[in-house]
């Protein structure tokens, strides 16, 4: 029987957002809703979450708070009496890292002297080996909650894991005169995102020992790879991007309209795709990448999604890359049976390639039964995940047409997808 895989999160808003240039950027706000709530949501539904901890600005305790939704509050509340908490940082972002984690350690402490199973220290050191924990930024609203899975699953594998995004730019190492010194291959190099997942004990104890040796690192990893080990790595989100000035608010799936206004550029893109098929016994429903269980499923050349079908021809439509038969054509047996998932990656590396980036996206499936509600919350996470965008930024409705036409009749699946594409900065 595996370890009992226990999830902590530090989420760091202690900075004084001087290069943002107008108030505290983690507390702007993004389609409704702060920053800093965005950049909470990725760990509020994680299995094994234990406690989460926000580091302030001394004194700005409270208008953090104040930042967060109602929905979010439920959930921290739901961890248990004194398992969330706003606690003032320090004078450097590895200050405020650490007075989180000690705050964590506080209480894995209190857990292990109930516990009652052992000695209080060797419970206590038991609980904050096997305890995994992610610090994240509060200025990044975009990362998704398959990222934070996938880097907390990697730190329980490795002891250490970060997400990695390649370089676009050729990386040149400069001297203090400003020329350059060296051409280092982009090829094994890469720019490094949170949030990064460790081993509690491990990261605590690196950053005790950084504290009493005054020496400062660039990111946790950093730390961790001088005092404890090798860092893992799981491939990061291009979207998941942090806002550090203003103007890094017209870049993400939800920024505000106007600051994505280039000089003479057009603005923004929209697209429309649709898909039908018939549906037919033996085969299985997909849903964008999720099964659904029916005793019908959809008639194709490919798995039938034809959710992400309809999606791929709406992201193509908008960037006028042409459609899902000019890429994917049935003529081609090397989409015989694709995964639609794969499919969809493509698609939006072509649209990115094109200079666009996917900003949200609206769907609707067309289906008498089953139905779809049980299913939409994985659907969502599922395309989002396929898409590299956050699932807030998704939304997914079933409709039927009450016994009208081949899909009212049960004969056929359809769906409908409309994107808004902005260019990438």
């Amino acid at each position: 029987m595996g370890e009992a895989r226990r999830i902590a999160v530090v989420v760091t808003a202690a900075g004084s957002s001087e290069r943002f240039g107008g108030g505290k950027k983690e507390l702007q706000r993004i389609g409704g809703r702060s920053i800093l709530d965005r950049a909470l949501s990725p760990f509020l539904e994680l299995k094994g979450l234990e406690a989460l901890v926000i580091t302030s600005p001394v004194g700005r305790e409270a208008e953090l708070l104040a930042a967060l939704s109602p929905e979010s509050l439920a959930a921290l509340d739901a961890l248990g009496k004194g398992r969330f908490a706003i606690v003032a940082g320090g004078p450097a972002r590895r200050d405020s890292v650490r007075l989180g984690l000690e705050w964590l350690a506080e209480i894995l402490d209190e857990d292990a002297d109930s516990s009652g199973t052992q000695s209080v220290p060797q419970t206590v050191e038991a609980l904050r080996a096997s305890t995994v924990v992610l610090v994240h930024d509060g200025a990044r609203p975009w990362a998704s909650a398959d990222l934070a899975a996938r880097v907390a699953a990697g730190a329980f594998a490795r002891g250490a894991c970060v997400p990695v995004v390649p370089l676009v730019d050729t990386p040149k190492e400069l001297g203090p005169d400003g020329f350059v010194t060296r051409h280092p291959r982009r090829t094994s190099m890469a720019g490094v995102q949170t949030p990064q997942g460790f081993r509690l004990g491990a990261l605590l104890a690196a950053h005790r020992r950084a504290k009493d040796e005054s020496l400062d690192c660039t990111d946790d990893a950093e730390l961790w790879d001088r005092y404890v080990g090798a860092v893992a790595s799981v491939p990061g989100e291009e979207a998941n991007r942090k806002v550090t000035y203003a103007a890094d608010l017209g870049v993400g799936s939800a920024g505000p309209l106007a600051a994505r206004f280039g000089q003479g550029a057009l603005a923004f893109r929209i697209g429309q795709g649709m898909d039908l098929h018939r549906l037919v016994s033996g085969r299985k429903l997909m849903l964008g990448g999720v099964e659904v269980p029916s005793e019908l499923g959809e008639d194709a050349h490919s798995d039938g999604d034809v959710l992400l079908h309809a999606i791929i021809d709406a992201l193509l439509g908008a960037a006028a890359l042409g459609d899902i038969g000019t890429h994917f054509p049935p003529s081609d047996e090397r989409w015989r049976g694709a995964d639609s998932r794969e499919l969809a990656r493509r698609a939006i590396a072509l649209v990115r390639e094109a200079g666009w980036e996917l900003g949200n996206l609206d769907c609707t499936v067309v289906l008498e039964e089953p139905r779809l509600g049980p299913f939409r919350a994985a659907i969502c996470e599922s395309v989002a995940a396929c898409l590299g965008i956050p699932s807030d930024s998704i939304s997914v409705k079933a409709k039927t047409k009450e016994g009208m036409d081949s899909v009212g009749e049960g004969r056929a699946i359809e769906a409908v997808a409309i994107v808004a594409l902005f260019p990438l900065a």
